[in-house]
């Protein structure tokens, strides 16, 4: 259902914009290969030269040395080029289309950077940090519950990064009277709650639960399954959950913030935004699970 929502919006409010996007990315496409192709055929140039050289016993140490430096060099200029390119628009993707998929459902507007600090901690899934860093925030609303997504950085002393990742917090229309955190188990564990089991055989072998209070009814085979493709979607590196009376907050760890379409994906077709649209469509079904 929320797929569909996205590729109508897509079709009928963003395609007209992006038709003369297509022809810059095909644009970027021909540089990047020609500028490649330019550092191959000069590497090549440079390795045929090395034969050339090695056939005819012009063997000077210092001028081989030269050549092959030049042809390493080359060659993986080339590559790097590609790579470059392709990391660039991925960056000016997340600069420049990110936004106008935040209408469609939630409504996301941008929302103040460093924002509810107290609810982070109150959350108990990060032990204390200096400063926190959101590259951008946005809130939304969904069946009256109001969502706040931000890519965020939390800071301890010297510098160090604690957390980098999404950070979603949401504000739930019911309480419950406990407080449940789960972590992936490559986090470390900072409160001093019991461990419990919840008795899903597939959660308990990827999180740990732990709870104030020893009633887990919410946490069920329902509600893992999205908590699951939400880490999928998201590519997670490491998964922070905790509810506290009406209070969801997750912590999803990323290497990269924002990654999504390809310099080598057409930019007109709403089904090559699917990693982007998932993040999004994830949470409402979360919600549907938890607000029925």
């Amino acid at each position: 259902m929320f797929k569909e929502i996205y590729y109508k919006y897509f079709n009928e409010e963003i395609l007209p914009e992006l038709k003369s996007e297509e022809g810059r990315r095909k644009k970027i496409i021909f540089t990047s290969i020609l500028k490649s192709l330019f550092f191959f055929a000069a590497g090549l140039g440079m390795c045929l030269l090395f034969v050339y050289i090695s056939v005819n016993n012009f063997f000077i140490p210092a001028v081989v040395a030269v050549i092959l430096f030049l042809m390493y060099f080359l060659l993986l200029k080339g590559i790097i080029s590609i790579i470059v390119a392709m990391r660039d628009y991925r960056t000016y993707l997340a600069e420049n289309l990110f936004p106008k998929f935040l209408k469609p459902v939630a409504n996301f507007k941008n929302w103040p950077k460093n924002h509810d600090i107290e609810s982070v901690i109150d959350s108990n899934l990060f032990r204390s940090f200096e400063s926190r860093e959101d590259i951008a925030s946005y809130f939304g609303i969904y069946k009256n519950v109001n969502i706040t997504v931000s890519h965020t950085k939390f800071i301890i002393p010297a510098d160090t990064v604690l957390f980098k990742g999404v950070l979603i917090q949401m504000e739930l229309p019911f309480s419950i009277d406990n407080h449940i955190i789960m972590l992936s188990k490559n986090e470390a564990v900072y409160n001093r709650y019991r461990q419990v089991n919840p008795h899903i055989k597939d959660l308990n072998d990827f999180m740990y639960v732990f709870a104030c209070k020893s009633n887990l009814q919410i946490i069920n085979e329902e509600l893992w399954n999205v908590i699951k493709k939400s880490g999928e979607v998201y590519n997670a590196k490491g998964y922070l959950f905790s509810l506290k009376g009406n209070v969801l907050t997750i912590g999803i760890r990323q290497k990269k913030f924002l990654q999504f379409g390809s310099l080598f994906r057409s930019l007109l077709k709403a089904e090559n935004f699917d990693d982007l649209i998932s993040r999004f469509t994830v949470i409402y079904e979360m919600i549907d699970v938890l607000v029925k």
